[in-house]
């Protein structure tokens, strides 16, 4: 029952995404507390013609866009506390603190192929909620001595992609 309830209310969200943005296309991620499954968070993430979801589950979503070689994969993550995954990343070169639609975080090359951007999204009680983005080429055989990674990050649709993110909220439920 309570997943039937998560998948209806992130139906109803995507709908009004959809309708508020004048047919803009949407994926919604929703993820359930793994310590206290009375509460879920969801978000919704927009893109563009040519771009397009696969693999979407409920908690996580890839997009993909193959003419401009790129995918985004979002994990919304519940948790109490990461500051190990901040500690890590601030070791890191590449580092820098970002903010996308209106959120904090941090991002920085993951490794010669891939960034992560994390996003700090909310709290409640003992939790964070937190949004992971991964970008990358959309290509398996990438050649990482030619591809230009930061000219990949830097796409507008890959920009409009991340700042397109919508938080709903999290969500009390009875058990």
């Amino acid at each position: 029952m309570k997943k039937f309830l998560t998948v209806l209310l992130a139906g109803i969200m995507l709908l009004s995404l959809v309708a508020c943005d004048g047919g803009g296309k949407a994926v919604t991620i929703t993820q359930v507390c793994d310590d206290d499954d009375t509460m879920s968070a969801t978000v919704t993430v927009g893109y563009k013609d040519g771009t397009t979801p696969s693999e979407t589950n409920s908690d996580e979503a890839e997009l993909i866009n193959e003419e401009k070689d790129f995918s985004v994969e979002f994990y919304l993550y519940f948790d109490n506390g990461l500051d190990y995954f901040v500690d890590d990343a601030k070791e890191k070169k590449t580092y820098k603190e970002v903010k996308y639609s209106g959120f904090d975080g941090y991002m920085y090359q993951y490794d010669d192929y891939e960034y992560e951007i994390c996003l700090y999204l909310d709290e409640k009680d003992d939790y964070d909620v937190y949004l992971f983005a991964y970008v990358a080429p959309n290509s398996e055989l990438i050649d990482t001595e030619t591809t230009d990674m930061e000219a990949l990050f830097n796409q507008e649709d890959v920009q409009n992609i991340l700042n397109s993110v919508k938080y709903e909220g999290i969500v009390n439920s009875s058990k």
